[in-house]
């Protein structure tokens, strides 16, 4: 659970603070990302059951033995923060996912004036229309009486499916609701409010706050429970908000932890499962995998509802720390997905979470990405660590790349025919350090998908993380001794040169900065430079140079100052894999590898 409730104290002391001018930071009054089942005791709940589930709130299609409307089509359920505080100045802002029909905020509501009627929430309440098409808001009394819409937004700026953000803020007799598309960002409905000037207002000033969601709408043929939920509740103070057309918008943020990049990997393990002994080295728990056209599948069930299989073959890679995860996953059905950093050694077998790691997967209905763990004790981590949007289709052919790297976490998918980036997650969580890396998927059937001997991997990569490549500057300057290395200084012994419009600079001062050893024949006045499997000969005097045997023509020949061999720039740089930059106004080469 994350909340936060503000002591008595503290709110006196930020009122103090408003009063003689000094505005206090926001300070969270309560947060809930729905991680966690026991929190919804934090709300009394109207019309119809909520649950907490795979990281989002939702309703049932159970109705509560007093509401007063049991039909499915037209009943409004909701839920109230039970905190017992009457806030007056606050946001509230909250994740409305898969977007059915009407649902929102409900904000400085009277708890103790609700019912279980549809609008016995008493308070005001920012939503999304029935049709899922505009924003708006409206109001409740306390005699249980919708009292009207206070402003409708224009239609066609949602749809069903939506996920959209909405941020209400009440400060004095001021309030705003601001709706934003999650997917894009982009702002679709903002409407700024003064207390008391609409019909529609029963004008309350303080109040707790709330969630709502219309159970169906049989015009759409849309239905909630079970589908649309809520996410990322946030409750703040509003010392420091401005309400009117002059407030800065800000889009919210889907993902507030630093990413991990995956884009300079090592392979340590390659799998296309071509084979039947290409799974030789993984150990099955829960039910029975196999090799099939090329393809990894759950082939049969077992004793428990989810069947996982593990890699325990090499015994650096059954205790790899940092690493990345990909795989091809054809025909997604319902639940399933990679295990990452799963602790084999201690595999409870009893148990469907008994893989003691990280699960990245998509959802039981095929349509979300979510993560998850099992816990030390080989149970479900309570409630999903992430779920996503609706992002997927069953039968959908999707990558899926599970990432690791210190306390973060990440799952990447995309669409497997046009590369499309679906989803990318990354949370700081420090549950599981180290381990293996395998597959889980749900044994059983679920609304009608099926794993069995449908859904196949292919592909399988692990990676490390490469070490950061360290790049060399080297910067020379026409007619001074004087260069640069990753800019430290360093004195040669003959200054850079032009001679016919070429630029020649010191041969081993270059050659050395980029990594390169230099041998000198005196006898024919020849050098050779060599780093890695490059190999450079030049001789004194010639413009014929050899690059791995194969002959290359200079610009200018090579030729000794001071004793010193000088060649012309580019040659060296494009040798060693290095850019040339000229500066003209400085007469100064830079050479970066």
């Amino acid at each position: 659970m994350k909340k936060i409730l503000l002591s008595l104290l503290t709110v006196i002391l930020l009122g103090a603070l408003t009063v003689i001018g000094v505005f206090a930071a926001e300070t969270v009054i309560y947060e809930n990302d729905f991680s966690d089942p026991s929190t919804l005791d934090d709300f009394e709940q109207y019309i119809q059951e909520w649950e907490i589930k795979d990281g989002g709130l939702y309703i049932t299609g159970n109705f509560l033995p007093k509401a007063k409307n049991k039909n499915i089509d037209t009943a409004f359920p909701y839920l109230i923060y039970d905190g017992g505080e009457d806030l007056k100045d606050y946001i509230v802002e909250v994740d409305y996912m898969n977007v059915q029909t009407a649902g929102g905020i409900i904000f400085r509501s009277n708890p103790d004036a609700c019912v279980q009627e549809d609008s016995g929430f008493a308070g005001y309440l920012a939503f999304i229309s029935n049709d899922a098409t505009k924003g708006a808001l409206g109001s409740a009394d306390d005699d249980d009486r919708y009292v009207g819409n206070i402003n409708v937004g224009a239609s066609g700026n949602f749809s069903l499916s939506s996920n959209v953000h909405i941020k209400v803020t009440v400060k004095g007799d001021k309030m705003n609701v601001l709706m934003t598309n999650l997917e894009n960002g982009k702002k679709v409905y903002d409407y700024t409010y003064t207390v008391g000037t609409s019909q529609n207002d029963f004008k309350r000033t303080g109040g707790t706050f709330g969630l709502r969601m219309r159970s169906g709408y049989k015009n759409n043929m849309a239905y909630s429970a079970g589908n649309a939920y809520f996410d990322n509740l946030r409750v703040t103070t509003a010392n420091e908000a401005t309400i009117g057309g002059s407030a800065p918008v800000t889009t919210p943020a889907v993902n507030s932890t630093e990413s991990i990049d995956t884009s300079n990997l090592v392979k340590v393990y390659e799998n296309t499962f071509d084979t039947a002994d290409s799974i030789n080295d993984f150990y099955q728990v829960g039910g029975t995998w196999g090799v099939r056209d090329g393809k990894l599948y759950l082939t049969g069930k077992g004793a428990l509802s989810h069947s996982f299989i593990l890699y325990g073959g090499d015994p650096d890679l059954v205790k790899l720390t940092d690493y990345v995860v990909d795989a091809d996953i054809y025909n997604v059905q319902t639940q399933g997905g990679i295990l990452i950093r799963s602790d084999y050694a201690n595999v409870i077998e009893t148990s469907d979470s008994g893989f003691m790691g990280y699960h990245m997967f998509t959802s039981n209905n095929g349509t979300l990405g979510a993560i998850g763990a099992g816990k030390p004790d080989g149970k479900w981590l309570d409630g999903n660590i992430k779920v996503s949007s609706a992002i997927i289709q069953p039968g959908m052919d999707i990558h899926m790349q599970a990432a690791v790297k210190g306390d973060r976490i990440q799952i990447t998918i995309s669409d497997l025919a046009t590369g499309k980036l679906l989803w990318r997650w990354c949370q700081r969580h420090d549950l599981w350090q180290a381990g293996t890396f395998g597959f889980r998927m749900r044994a059983t059937e679920s609304s009608g998908l099926s794993n069995l001997n449908a859904v196949g991997i292919d592909n399988l990569v692990v990676s490390k993380y490469a070490e950061p490549v360290q790049k060399t500057e080297v910067k020379l300057t026409i007619g001074s001794t004087t260069a640069y290395v990753n800019g430290q200084a360093k004195t040669l012994d003959v200054a850079p040169v032009i001679e016919n419009s070429r630029t020649l600079m010191p041969l081993r001062f270059i050659a050395e900065a980029m990594g390169a050893t230099v041998e000198w024949d005196g006898a024919t006045s020849t050098a050779t430079l060599t780093e890695g499997e490059t190999k450079v000969v030049i001789t004194l005097g010639s413009t014929t140079a050899y690059v791995n045997g194969t002959a290359k023509t200079l610009d200018a020949p090579a030729e000794s100052r001071n004793g010193r061999t000088l060649l012309p720039v580019r040659f060296i740089a494009e040798s060693f894999g290095a850019q040339v930059a000229w500066d003209g106004a400085t007469s100064t080469a830079t050479l970066t590898k």
